[in-house]
């Protein structure tokens, strides 16, 4: 079952106080060091490796106010099949 983003914001979106608090977007790269032909692999930058390596760009968005922390919605970043960039605009 894929995720669905909308049921996602549904839940979230009563629990924001969009007054307050702040959206985060976080850019992760899932590690996949090993891969040869597996859907989603590509080479990205990880900040944690301070390099470009094979992975899965997850891009996450979450809203907080320091004390809560709400996912409000997420990508996985597959640039061979969606023709987005990584902020979802057409390239």
């Amino acid at each position: 079952m894929n995720p669905d983003n909308d049921a996602l914001w549904q839940e979230a979106e009563p629990m924001l106080e969009k007054d307050k608090g702040l959206l985060v977007l976080d850019d992760s790269t899932l590690d996949k060091p090993y891969a040869q032909k597996i859907p989603l692999v590509y080479r990205h930058w990880s900040g944690k490796h301070h390099d470009i390596v094979k992975g899965i760009n997850l891009l996450t968005l979450l809203w907080t106010d320091g004390d809560k922390h709400v996912p409000c919605d997420h990508r996985i970043y597959d640039k061979a099949h969606d023709n987005l960039n990584k902020s979802g605009q057409s390239r």
